[in-house]
């Protein structure tokens, strides 16, 4: 996005300030390549609702988690699911890595 580029982030519709990590990398064209996410824990159902803002324009995403008393079997989906959002979040942190040692 543009370099004025910026997110806002809330929970349950009050404007977060921690737990949220950010990733940014200034693009040779001028713009600015950005990654954003909340490193947060929930004991009860959560609406986490991501804002990008800028001079062009605005966009928002909205996601409710809902929490769940599955058992064990329900945990070992989880697991496994959140051990895939980490790998992709490792893999696209080396990613930036490599492209900053190119540039």
């Amino acid at each position: 996005g543009p370099n004025d580029s910026y997110f806002v982030w809330k929970k349950n519709g009050q404007k977060m300030k921690a737990c949220i990590m950010e990733q940014s990398h200034m693009l040779l064209d001028g713009r600015v390549h950005v990654l954003s996410w909340v490193k947060d824990s929930v004991s009860e159902n959560t609406e986490y609702t991501c804002s990008f803002i800028s001079k062009v324009g605005n966009t928002t995403s909205e996601v409710l988690i809902t929490v769940e008393d599955k058992g064990s079997d329900g945990q070992d989906r989880w697991t496994k699911e959140f051990d895939t959002w980490r790998s992709a979040i490792s893999e696209h942190d080396k990613m930036m890595q490599n492209w900053r040692k190119t540039w």
